[in-house]
């Protein structure tokens, strides 16, 4: 692989302060879309949402819509990290494009951004949690692996986490997608996670 060999997994994490501050507020839940996206073959449109105006992101390799409350938190010419509020604090998405070796599937990809994350050790107590059925990005079919994990914290409880690790590819580029979401340290029950606004972002990515 010809990319950066460490994914910018470290701009997903929240800060100290600003987690506990988080998880005192009462955010409320992301909006999910009001319409669920329909596959198509190719040059697929983001799925549309009446509530809020789009706002489209240009990298290396592709575009994306993004919708309130998510909000743009850094980008550069092939990447951007998206953050919002949940109930239990700041959710982090990041989506990247890299340029692949000759032959490179999906599911190398993905593991390779896993391995070069989860044994960064920014985590403790990592837990595979199986495989991201139907794993797609711009409807481009790719692979994907959930995982729990415990965020440690200074002078605050450990956090724990939930990371959604998804890669497609289509010739000599590949896209990869990163999810961090806060579970409740009383009860750590990923059914919580948003997953249908990240399947929102990943759909309306359109390939360049």
């Amino acid at each position: 692989m010809t990319a950066r060999k460490k994914w910018p997994l470290h701009g997903l994490m929240f800060s100290v302060a600003a987690l506990a501050l988080a998880l005192l507020a009462c955010g409320g839940p992301i909006p999910v879309a009001e319409n669920t996206p329909t596959p198509c073959v190719a040059n697929c449109p983001p799925p549309g949402r009446l509530t809020s105006n789009g706002h489209t992101v240009q990298l290396q390799g592709f575009t994306f819509t993004y919708f309130d409350p998510w909000s743009l938190d850094s980008s550069d010419d092939h990447s951007a990290t998206l953050v919002a509020q949940s109930q239990l604090g700041q959710v982090s998405a990041l989506l990247e494009s890299v340029t692949i070796s000759p032959g490179e599937t999906s599911q190398q990809l993905v593991r390779r951004v896993i391995n070069d994350n989860i044994n960064s050790g920014q985590f403790t107590g990592t837990q595979d949690e199986g495989p991201i059925n139907g794993a797609e990005i711009g409807y481009v079919a790719g692979s994907g692996e959930a995982y729990a994990a415990t965020v440690s914290q200074a002078n605050a409880p450990d956090q724990p986490v939930y990371l959604d690790f998804m890669a497609s590819v289509r010739g000599s580029t590949g896209i990869v997608f990163i999810a961090l979401s806060p579970l409740d340290p009383n009860s750590p029950d990923p059914s919580i996670v948003p997953n249908q606004d990240y399947d929102h972002l990943v759909n309306s990515v359109q390939w360049t």
